[in-house]
């Protein structure tokens, strides 16, 4: 989408919140841009009656299908704020999205709230998808199993973060659920126990004490970077390691998760 906004719409007195996306708006242009950046929770969800109460009162907007799909072009037809190319895209986007099987829209649900930092909804999706129709591809899966154990990791849920990462890389040993597997293991646990889960992953003795030393030496960069999964840049195979570090990163990853948390259930 280009952002060109061709409408200049007066915002209502009183925003509106959709909880189950944390978010507000309070004009039809705000609106529009949460249907840009949260299309498949508007498509899966629909328009409750509160908030089609709400565009009627205060937006002038009155949705009249019960259709999910219908309600959201109701709304980009309502006034100028997309091009015609981009109405063009939307429709198009909409039509593909409206073919995936249940499974695929509900992963597709969960990866938006997860994306959106919103942990516990992201988490909850995820575990719906053993109850809706049609099945995901390994890959699919594994990144299923690979998100959870991120949610999990916010939520302080350890264990049940290293099972799913476990359980993800039984489908495919990739590097970042490898890095985000041990991570996790570094942050809840001592030397003993991080040895123990790296043989549990089939990496022997040795090549864990490596990994866990290096890891204690580039805690200074691992805080630097906003996403713990990403530790791209540490060589494992580095033969020293600085002892005198500190665990700086424990208590300020952890803190942030915890306030991150705290914000999506309060």
């Amino acid at each position: 989408m280009s952002k060109i906004v061709l409408c200049e719409t007066k915002p209502a007195k009183t925003a509106y919140t959709i909880h189950k996306i944390n978010r507000s708006f309070q004009s039809y242009e705000e609106l529009c841009w949460l249907l840009e950046h949260y299309l498949i929770f508007f498509l899966s969800e629909g328009l409750d009656r509160p908030l089609r109460n709400y565009l009627k009162e205060y937006l002038n907007l009155e949705i009249k299908s019960e259709d999910a799909v219908q309600q959201v072009k109701e709304i980009i037809n309502f006034q100028n704020y997309f091009t015609s190319d981009e109405k063009i895209q939307f429709q198009q986007k909409i039509r593909t999205t409206y073919l995936y099987s249940a499974a695929k829209k509900q992963k597709l649900l969960a990866d938006m709230y997860l994306k959106h930092h919103l942990y516990l909804m992201a988490l909850t999706s995820y575990q719906k998808l053993e109850m809706v129709s049609g099945k995901l591809n390994p890959n699919e899966q594994m990144q299923v199993w690979y998100h959870m154990g991120l949610c999990q990791s916010r939520m302080f849920c350890f264990e049940e973060a290293k099972e799913s990462f476990r359980k993800a890389l039984m489908l495919k040993p990739e590097k970042q659920i490898q890095e985000a597997y041990f991570m996790i293991s570094y942050l809840s646990g001592d030397e003993e126990s991080f040895i123990e889960d790296g043989k549990t992953v089939s990496f022997d003795e040795e090549h864990c004490k490596t990994i866990y030393e290096n890891l204690k030496q580039c805690e200074k960069e691992i805080f630097e970077k906003e996403q713990f999964d990403k530790l791209a840049k540490i060589d494992y195979h580095r033969k020293k390691a600085d002892k005198s570090m500190t665990r700086r990163l424990v208590k300020t990853t952890l803190g942030k998760w915890k306030d991150e948390y705290k914000a999506e259930i309060i």
